[in-house]
């Protein structure tokens, strides 16, 4: 889940990373013996439910609507083989 979130912070992510997101966030919640496991993707949960116009900024506008990440150039990610898969 940590990659996947460095990748949408960073303007990195596509629309169906975000969606493996949700999904791995739903099998650790699912899947989990113990209530700290179960709880540990609530974050994402919430923040997906209140601020999910916000993860589309960074997907497909390529910009942080609060102005706190560090979105790393197109072109550059690219090149270095970490464009959108």
């Amino acid at each position: 889940m940590y990659r996947l979130l460095d990748r949408i912070t960073r303007g990195l992510a596509s629309a169906d990373e975000l969606a493996e997101l949700e999904s791995l966030a739903a099998m650790v919640r699912d899947t989990s013996l113990c209530g700290l496991g179960q709880g540990s993707p609530n974050p994402v949960f919430s923040t997906l439910r209140y601020f999910r116009d916000e993860y589309m900024a960074h997907i497909d506008d390529h910009v942080c609507p609060a102005g706190v990440c560090k979105m790393e150039p197109r072109e550059a990610a690219v090149a270095a083989g970490e464009g959108a898969r």
